[in-house]
């Protein structure tokens, strides 16, 4: 029987409770004076720092990956004496993120400035095309973890831009927190793990209890709304209605992504995109580049955090007998917790065709990415993808088999999403797409939605008349079953009685007045072909 990964060891904090109690007791202007130094304060200046934790030259600072710096609070004195704005753009430091309430520690170092209550002024990193941002948390404390997730998400965006430098006043307890967060949401690691890296990289971060709490609790939510294939056979928990699982996804994305997915499922939106390349004979879209391309950096941190905390014995190496020979080597980071057996079978299933290296992204041109079809006929894929999308029947052991461990995958892995995009297999694809649909808690369609349909014989868009999350996850689908049948026209019916058993989930005889529903959908199915085509004529 494969054994599990030890656990790794659950951190303590820096401080002991009762230091805790005395720093919440203390007024500030003691507290400056008592634990920091006052205007002498040893986190103001570069005196009491040797140049290996001075980063950035000047402050106390240090690189806690390879795109994030933890630093303590600039001043508009350090940021002209050692020309800070200038070392920021040397090292490609493109965002700023304030973890300090104005007005905090106004009796450290220099003055406050005036303008906004911090010891700088943020105009002085924006005149300069440095992005500055302001997500505040109590000093030794904690903050709700929304405002936590939103600091994560733009902290996600930021690192996509450049570089990113992080704050608080010495750049240790709120700002080890923000960075831990951000390797949770991004890595799907584990807090314990997350909180000893950060530690590694910047010791005596995340100092009280609150904070390491904090950690916990988001990994906690973390883990809850990463689920994209609810089965509670597999403890990832309960199924979800279309707008819950909406709710939950306006909460993690970000940027262009977010705007984009307002009302579709970003399974959904994927999987129909996919699907549709895949019989138009289209290269890879601008979506499965940006996929692979956030793998390739999520590899790269992986392997960092992986080697670094495997050095300092906070993970054990996996041996030769266990991995086929790699000896020496420490468990992808997306697996530390999984039995070492079955991450050897994921690998076999999930075949190297689908497991692309870095170097495969430099495939993937703007040039292939903008090509128009170069055919009108159907072709041996596009009849794949139509019988593979139409047809009702139980699928084969290796497509379930090979669906199931996306699923899994997706779950517990952020690189699911490029393995889910670079599948080229419609059975599989498809079988992913019904399978969510017929999961969720509720059909997309209820029956009241049904009549409303059937009912609305003199509008000339029905569909419109849905709920904005059911309208945009009905038209994505609408846009893939369109795209295909365009090329498969006897297929037609047979793909849009499919659709419907999966967002009604009643087979379609049973469906009271099926017949309409059916003309419904006919009749939507070509405006929303139509429009799509006109849009990407234009």
């Amino acid at each position: 029987m494969p054994t599990l990964t030890p656990p790794v060891p659950v951190p303590h904090p820096s401080y002991s409770q009762a230091r805790e109690r005395l720093v919440r007791a203390i007024p500030p202007r003691l507290l400056c004076l008592l634990a920091c130094g006052g205007v002498d304060c040893r986190y103001e200046g570069p005196e009491c720092w040797k140049s290996n934790q001075q980063a950035i030259r000047g402050l106390f600072s240090s690189w806690v990956t390879d795109d994030i710096i933890a630093m303590a609070r600039p001043s508009n004195s350090l940021i002209e004496r050692y020309n800070i704005i200038e070392q920021f753009k040397r090292l490609n430091i493109q965002s700023i993120i304030n973890m300090q309430q104005p007005g905090e520690h106004c009796h450290c170092g220099p003055p406050l400035d005036p303008s906004s209550g911090f010891t700088y002024s943020p105009q002085t990193f924006m005149d300069n095309n440095i992005y500055f941002y302001n997500f505040w948390m109590p000093d030794f404390g904690v903050s709700s973890l929304v405002n936590i997730i939103d600091g994560v998400k733009v902290l996600a965006f930021a690192v996509r831009e450049g570089r990113v430098a992080v704050h608080c006043h010495a750049g240790l307890g709120r700002t080890g927190v923000l960075i831990a967060c951000y390797l949770i949401y991004t890595l799907r690691i584990s807090p314990s793990e997350a909180v000893h890296f950060v530690r590694v990289k910047r010791p005596r971060s995340i100092q009280t209890r609150a904070q390491i709490g904090q950690v916990f609790d988001f990994a906690r939510l973390l883990g809850t709304q990463l689920v994209q294939y609810p089965d509670l056979s597999l403890r990832q928990g309960a199924p979800f209605t279309l707008q819950h699982y909406l709710n939950r996804q306006a909460l993690l994305l970000h940027g262009q992504e977010a705007r984009t997915l307002c009302y579709t499922p970003k399974v959904v939106y994927l999987l129909c995109l996919r699907l549709s390349c895949l019989a138009l004979g289209l290269p890879a879209p601008l979506e499965v580049h940006f996929e692979l391309e956030k793998r390739s950096s999520i590899r790269a941190l992986g392997r960092a955090v992986r080697d670094t905390l495997v050095s300092r014995q906070f993970l054990p190496l996996v041996h030769a007998g266990q991995l086929g020979g790699t000896e020496g080597r420490a468990g992808p980071v997306c697996s530390w917790d999984e039995p070492v057996g079955f991450r050897q079978r994921k690998r076999e299933l999930l075949q190297d065709k689908r497991s692309y290296s870095d170097s495969d992204l430099s495939r993937i041109t703007l040039t292939q990415i903008c090509r128009t079809p170069q055919h009108t006929v159907p072709s041996p894929v596009s009849r794949a993808v139509a019988k593979a999308l139409a047809d009702p029947g139980p699928a084969g052991e290796s497509v379930l088999q090979r669906s199931s461990l996306l699923q899994e995958e997706l779950n517990s892995s952020e690189c699911g999403w490029a393995l889910l995009v670079t599948e080229c297999d419609p059975h599989v694809l498809s079988c992913l797409l019904w399978t969510w649909l017929e999961k969720l808690k509720d059909p997309v369609l209820s029956a009241d939605d049904i009549t409303k349909l059937c009912s609305t014989s003199n509008n000339k868009n029905p569909i419109s008349e849905l709920k904005k999350a059911q309208r945009h996850t009905v038209q994505c689908l609408l846009r893939c079953v369109g795209t295909v049948s365009s090329l498969c026209p006897h297929k037609e019916d047979a793909l849009l009685q499919r659709l419907l058993r999966a967002l009604t989930r009643t087979p379609l005889c049973e469906v009271k007045g099926a017949d309409t529903l059916m003309a419904v959908f006919r009749s939507a199915l070509r405006d929303t072909f139509c429009n799509h085509r006109d849009i990407c004529r234009a």
